[in-house]
């Protein structure tokens, strides 16, 4: 049985780019706000979504919720890209920014429908290839639990679980560079 923690790693985690975070989250690298990892989280869930979908499609059922529904659900969350994208490049450019900062730069001076194909495909290809085929059951059914709710309260779910899953160990650093509220 996949637990919450791993359902919305795959859903939330791989759309984040967990290794890379993992690598920018030093005692120098920037945090991000909530704000900016919800939008990052909307901005990538489309593409969580399609690479989800795509990698666990041989181990569902043809009647299951990715194959019957699963497309309305990706459109609906898409539908939202546009309005989170500011913030989201926000937030991946000052991730980016901590580990290479001229990759940053030149991310930075290309125009936006040169940089969102390339970080869809990359979260969807992610996403695709690190889920493993017994955990597809437990995804979907996550995914189908999940799809009354407005993909902006998804986002801000995937958010609070994250925010409260940052719980960094003595003398290490926190494995997601999220800003800690003001007191």
């Amino acid at each position: 049985m996949v637990s919450s923690r791993i359902l919305f790693g795959a859903l939330a985690g791989a759309a984040l780019m967990q290794a890379q975070m993992a690598q920018a989250a030093t005692a120098t690298a920037p945090c991000l706000s909530e704000s900016e990892v919800t939008a990052l989280v909307g901005y990538a869930l489309p593409s969580v979504i399609d690479g989800t979908m795509k990698g666990c499609k041989p181990h569902l059922a043809a009647n299951g919720y990715f194959a019957t529904r699963g497309s309305e659900f990706l459109n609906r969350y898409a539908a939202r890209k546009d309005q989170n994208w500011p913030l989201a490049k926000s937030a991946f450019l000052k991730l980016g920014g901590s580990k290479d900062a001229k990759m940053a730069d030149m991310m930075q001076n290309l125009p936006d429908n040169a940089v969102q194909p390339f970080v869809e495909a990359m979260v969807s290809e992610m996403v695709s290839g690190e889920i493993k085929p017994d955990q597809c059951t437990a995804i979907e059914r996550g995914v189908r639990i999940l799809s009354p709710l407005p993909p902006e309260n998804t986002a801000e779910l995937v958010t609070f679980i994250l925010v409260m899953a940052d719980k960094p160990k003595p003398g290490k650093a926190s494995s997601f560079p999220i800003c800690k509220p003001a007191a």
